[in-house]
C-alpha cells in the first residue's frame, strides 16, 4: 500500500514538473513571438530612419490653437510649430480652419526623402464679414416649395407649409391629403401646416406664382453675391472644417462626408455658392455653434442636392434642380427646389416655430414726376425690381433693409437711397423724380408721442410715405397740398388732416400722437365679504390681493384671456377671453364654492387611514403569535 502511495506521489511530482516545463516553453515562445511582431511593426527600426516633418505657422497671435492632419493623423498646437516623425514617402496634409483666418496653403502633398522636411503655413486675418441675408420673399412661407413634384415615401414629419407650382396637386405623392372646404389648400397627417397646389381655388394660384418667382429671385441673389472670402475651400471637400461667417464659392461640386461646423453669432450669415451638386454623406451633420441660426444659412446649389441617410442638416436649400432627402435624414430649414423634392421618411422643421404662414408686410415704393411708361427700379435688401408703372412692391418680414432707386432718365431722384424698417405694418416710401434744374422743397412732418420704433405714415397729395422715426419727408415743387395722417393702433391724433403750402422754402408740419389705453373692470360675485381674490390676464402677472368687489386694469386694443382664483382656493371661477376695441370693457367673474372631489382625502383622513392600518397590523401579529403557541 505504501509503495502504491509512493508511486502515485512520484507520478504527481513528475506531472507537476512536466506542466511547469510546458508553461515555461509556451511563455518563452510567446515572448519571442511578441518580440518578432514588435520588430515587424517597427519596420526593423535598426535599418529604417524616421525624419522630422516640421510645419511652421506665421500670422496667428500667441496661444491660438491650430491643427495639421498628415497622413490621416491630426496634431494640435498653440505654439508656432507642429512636428511629425515620418519615414521616406509621399504624404497628404490639410490645415484646419482657424476662426477669423485663412491659411496658405490649405492642403497639399509633401515628400520625405532622406532628410527632414519643413513646410511653412501662413495665416491671414479675414476682414470683418457683414453679409446681408438672402431675402426669400414669400418663399419663406414654405418648408418645401417645388415646381414639378413633391414625393413622400415613409412616415415623414413636415412642420410648415408645402407648395407646388406650376404643377397640379396630382404631382403630390405619398401624402394622402384631404381638401379643405374652401378648395384653397389641403392637409395631411404628415404635415403641420397646409399643402398648396397651382390648381387649387383662388387666391392660391397667384400666391404660388409669387412664391416661386421669389424663390428664383433668391437663388439668383445668392449665386450673384460677389467677393467671396473663400474659393474652392478644401478642393470641394469641407469635411471636419469649422467655417466662420461669410461668402463661400465652389466652381464645381461640394462634399460633406461626415461633419462641418458653422461657428458664429445669431446675427452671422453664411452663403454657399455651389456651381455643381451638393452631396452630404450618410450620417453627416451640420453643427451650429456660438449661437448660429439655420435661418441665416443659405445653400445655393446649381445642380442636385442629396442628403444621405440619417443626415442632420441645417439651412435654407436653394436648388436650381432637385432635392433628395434620404431615409431618416432631418432638415432644420427649408427645401426650395426649381424642379422636385423627394422625401423618404424625414423630419423637416422651418427655422422658427410654425404658427402659419410667416408674417410678411408690403414695402411699397411710389414714384411721382416720371413720364408715363418710363422705366425705373428699386433695389431693396439686395433684390432689384423694375417697373414702368407708378409703384414697386416688395414683401418682407420684420427687419431693417437698405434701398436705392434709379431710373432711365436724367432726373434727380429724391431720395435716391436710404434705410427702411419693417415693424409689423406695411411700409410706404415716396420717391420724387424731378429735372436737374427744377426747384424742389422738402415737406416734412414731425411726430411726438409715439413709442420709439412705431411705424406711422402720412398721405400727401395722394402719395403715402412711412417712417419708424420722428420725421417723414416728401419732395415737392411750389404749390398747396392736402395731407392726411393715417391712424396708428392705440394712439389718438390731435389733427388728422390739413394742407401744406410750399412757397420757395421747406415746409414743416407737427403731428401730435397720444397713447390710448382702455379701462377693463372685473366685477366678482359669489365670494364672502372680505375674501381675497386675484385676476391674471394675458401678458400680465397676477394682480395684487383684491379685497373689494371690483378690480380695474388698463389695456390697449387687442384680444386677451384671463383667469381668476380665490385665497386658499375655497372658491373657483372659470376664466375666459375678451377683446378691447376702442372702448372700456366690464367683465363679471362668477365664483362658486370649490366642491370636494369623490375619492379626495384631507390630511385628517390620511391620519385615520394610517391609524387603522397600524391597528390591523398589531392584531394580525398577535393572532399569529397565539396560533403558534397553541
Amino acid at each position: 500500500m505504501n509503495d502504491k502511495k509512493n508511486f502515485l506521489s512520484r507520478m504527481n511530482v513528475l506531472l507537476a514538473i512536466a506542466i511547469s516545463l510546458i508553461f515555461i516553453i509556451s511563455s518563452g515562445a510567446l515572448v519571442l513571438n511578441q518580440t518578432q511582431n514588435s520588430s515587424n511593426l517597427l519596420g526593423h527600426s535598426a535599418t529604417v530612419t524616421n525624419y522630422d516633418v516640421n510645419f511652421t505657422e506665421s500670422g496667428l497671435s500667441n496661444g491660438t490653437q491650430w491643427n495639421v492632419t498628415l497622413n490621416n493623423v491630426s496634431e494640435l498646437s498653440t505654439s508656432s510649430e507642429i512636428v511629425f516623425s515620418m519615414q521616406d514617402g509621399t504624404y497628404a496634409y490639410r490645415i484646419a480652419n482657424v476662426t477669423g483666418f485663412t491659411s496658405s496653403p490649405q492642403f497639399g502633398n509633401i515628400t520625405v526623402s532622406g532628410i527632414n522636411y519643413n513646410q511653412a503655413i501662413s495665416f491671414t486675418a479675414l476682414p470683418p464679414v457683414n453679409l446681408a441675408p438672402v431675402n426669400l420673399g414669400t418663399a419663406s412661407n414654405f418648408a418645401i416649395l417645388a415646381e414639378t413634384a413633391v414625393t413622400n415615401t415613409g412616415t415623414s414629419s413636415i412642420t410648415g407649409n408645402i407648395g407646388l407650382s406650376p404643377s397640379a396637386a396630382s404631382y403630390y405623392a405619398g401624402f394622402s391629403q384631404v381638401m379643405a372646404s374652401n378648395g384653397q389648400f389641403s392637409t395631411s397627417t404628415y404635415v403641420t401646416g397646409n399643402m398648396y397646389a397651382a390648381n387649387y381655388a383662388n387666391p392660391t394660384p397667384s400666391m404660388l406664382t409669387t412664391a416661386v418667382s421669389d424663390m428664383h429671385t433668391a437663388y439668383t441673389n445668392a449665386q450673384g453675391r460677389t467677393d467671396p472670402g473663400y474659393i474652392n475651400l478644401g478642393a470641394g471637400n469641407i469635411n471636419g472644417m469649422t467655417l466662420v461667417p461669410g461668402l463661400y464659392k465652389w466652381t464645381s461640386g461640394l462634399l460633406i462626408p461626415n461633419t462641418v461646423t458653422l461657428n458664429g453669432s445669431s446675427k452671422s450669415v453664411w452663403i454657399f455658392q455651389v456651381a455643381g451638386a451638393l452631396t452630404v454623406g450618410n450620417g453627416a451633420k451640420v453643427i451650429l455653434t456660438g449661437g448660429a441660426l439655420p435661418q441665416n444659412i443659405f445653400w445655393s446649389v446649381a445642380s442636385k442636392v442629396s442628403l444621405g441617410t440619417g443626415v442632420q442638416f441645417s439651412g435654407n436649400i436653394l436648388s436650381q434642380t432637385a432635392i433628395t432627402i434620404s431615409t431618416g435624414a432631418s432638415l432644420n430649414g427649408r427645401a426650395l427646389a426649381q424642379t422636385e423634392v423627394t422625401l423618404q421618411g424625414n423630419k423637416i422643421v422651418t427655422p422658427t416655430s410654425f404658427t402659419g404662414p410667416a408674417s410678411l408686410y408690403n414695402v411699397i415704393f411710389t414714384e411721382s414726376g416720371l413720364t408715363s411708361g418710363t422705366s425705373w427700379n428699386v433695389t431693396l435688401g439686395g433684390v432689384a425690381k423694375t417697373s414702368t408703372s407708378g409703384t414697386i412692391t416688395f414683401s418682407e418680414v420684420n427687419g431693417s433693409y437698405s434701398f436705392s432707386v434709379a431710373a432711365k432718365s436724367t432726373d434727380r431722384v429724391l431720395p435716391s437711397k436710404g434705410i427702411i424698417v419693417v415693424n409689423g405694418t406695411p411700409y410706404y416710401q415716396a420717391i420724387t423724380f424731378t429735372g436737374q434744374n427744377k426747384s424742389v422743397y422738402g415737406v416734412t412732418f414731425t411726430e411726438t408721442g409715439l413709442a420709439t420704433g412705431t411705424v406711422w405714415d402720412v398721405t400727401l397729395n395722394g402719395t403715402t410715405s412711412s417712417s419708424n422715426n420722428g420725421t417723414i419727408t416728401f419732395f415737392e415743387v411750389n404749390g398747396t397740398y392736402n395731407y392726411k395722417v393715417n391712424p396708428v393702433v392705440n394712439y389718438a391724433i390731435k389733427q388728422t388732416s390739413g394742407t401744406a403750402v410750399v412757397s420757395g422754402k421747406n415746409n414743416v408740419t407737427s403731428v401730435q400722437f397720444k397713447f390710448i389705453a382702455y379701462a377693463i373692470v372685473f366685477k366678482e360675485t359669489g365670494l364672502p365679504s372680505g375674501m381675497v381674490w386675484y385676476i391674471n390676464s394675458t401678458d400680465m402677472k397676477n394682480s395684487n390681493q383684491i379685497s373689494l368687489s371690483s378690480y380695474t386694469m388698463y389695456l390697449m386694443n387687442g384680444s386677451y384671456s384671463y383667469s381668476a382664483h380665490s385665497s386658499k382656493n375655497a372658491y373657483s371661477a372659470s376664466g375666459g377671453t375678451f377683446r378691447v376695441s376702442g372702448h372700456n370693457v366690464t367683465i363679471t367673474v362668477n365664483f362658486t364654492p370649490t366642491q370636494k372631489k369623490i375619492g379626495s382625502s384631507s390630511n385628517y383622513d390620511l391620519y385615520i387611514i394610517a391609524a387603522i392600518i397600524v391597528v390591523l397590523a398589531i392584531i394580525g401579529s398577535a393572532a399569529v403569535w397565539i396560533f403558534r403557541k397553541r
